[in-house]
């Protein structure tokens, strides 16, 4: 390959020298806005951090596109990160120059470059900490931010996690990890808040129990039915599968939602979620997720209906209930058969004689 030197190309800058080097090397056509962005903080690491440092990489994409190094994407079309200001390309397409042939530089990926001053930590990480590739994608992300001037506005974890990551949800299960230990990323640094929302909630009275329900006719019966002096003193909406988010709205927020009970239909996918909203509890510090006294009722009130056969171990879905419950249950599930919770509707609960140490 011959050589030109960068002093050789006086219509390109030095550092856009450097980058078409990288765009030369590349194996496909099409550069990523990361990569281009990794070789000029490498070159250049006061990049890194500076406010207009999203400015100068444009204008660095603006040089390139200028010699006829690369083309730009289409304006107005979808390859172009418009916030913040200036819109950065997200990509760049190499189209050539005749007589520009350079010898890329050694460029590592953004990982290895000189990494913002808030994230003094990451190389010892990287290094000694062995992160997995959600953990990299995220880091390098916080790079980017960070390298733009930080966050404009505090958002949505979603919206944040998906410009970060590729990935709306990464970031939400990742802030729960070593990667937000003290002294490492923190809310505040990204910009992240929960979304507002609040779970669909009845106050029924004084009692210490919070009692989720999976479904929501179940939950209106027992809203209406349980009286102001019993145990249960809220009763919320569980949303079927969204129990987990339920629950980790409920640790955001006022107050303290107390003990926690849950019932739901027994079958292969009601105990499942109990399972998952069981570990979801745990992990959000709130009280442990037990099993209504409702199942019992349940059992003995209920007519099996045909259900799916569990997948794995019977003796796992059943962990969660009390032991008492363990062998009836599995019988039912064994046999292929289910109890939806709506057996306790509205007229059953008018008939019980008292619902106050309900739990």
């Amino acid at each position: 390959m011959t050589t030109v030197e960068e002093d050789e190309s006086p219509e390109l800058s030095p550092l856009a020298a450097r980058l078409a080097g990288v765009v030369a090397a590349s194996r496909t056509g099409r550069i990523g806005i990361e990569v281009l962005r990794g070789a000029a903080h490498e070159a250049d690491p006061s990049l890194a951090g500076a406010p207009d440092g999203r400015a100068r990489l444009r204008e660095l994409c603006d040089e390139l596109a200028g010699a006829g190094v690369v083309r730009l994407p289409r304006v107005g079309g979808t390859g172009w990160d418009a916030l913040p200001r200036p819109a950065l390309p997200r990509f760049v397409t190499r189209v050539g120059r005749p007589g520009l042939v350079l010898d890329p530089p050694d460029v590592r990926p953004a990982t290895a470059t000189a990494w913002h001053a808030q994230l003094r930590w990451v190389p010892a990480f990287l290094r000694d900490e062995d992160p997995s590739d959600a953990e990299r994608a995220l880091l390098d992300g916080v790079q980017r931010l960070l390298a733009d001037g930080g966050p404009r506005d505090v958002v949505a974890v979603q919206e944040r996690s998906l410009r970060l990551t590729g990935d709306e949800q990464a970031l939400d299960a990742l802030r729960r990890g070593r990667l937000f230990r003290p002294g490492r990323l923190t809310p505040e640094l990204l910009g992240i808040r929960r979304a507002r929302w609040e779970p669909i909630t009845r106050t029924v009275g004084d009692g210490r129990i919070t009692l989720l329900v999976e479904n929501v006719a179940t939950w209106e019966s027992l809203a209406d039915a349980l009286p102001a002096d019993g145990a249960v003193g809220r009763v919320v909406w569980g949303m079927g599968n969204q129990l987990s988010t339920v629950l980790t709205a409920l640790a955001d927020g006022p107050g303290h939602p107390g003990e926690l009970s849950y019932f739901g239909d027994l079958d292969v996918g009601g105990l499942e979620i109990a399972r998952r909203g069981a570990e979801t509890a745990e992990t959000l510090g709130l009280a442990p997720l037990r099993a209504s006294t409702l199942y019992t009722w349940l059992l003995d009130e209920g007519v099996p209906q045909p259900g799916s056969l569990p997948v794995g171990d019977v003796a796992e879905l059943t962990a969660w209930l009390p032991p008492v419950l363990h062998e009836p249950v599995a019988e039912l599930l064994g046999a292929g058969e289910r109890l939806a919770q709506e057996w306790l509707g509205r007229e059953l609960l008018a008939e019980a004689d008292d619902l106050r140490d309900l739990r």
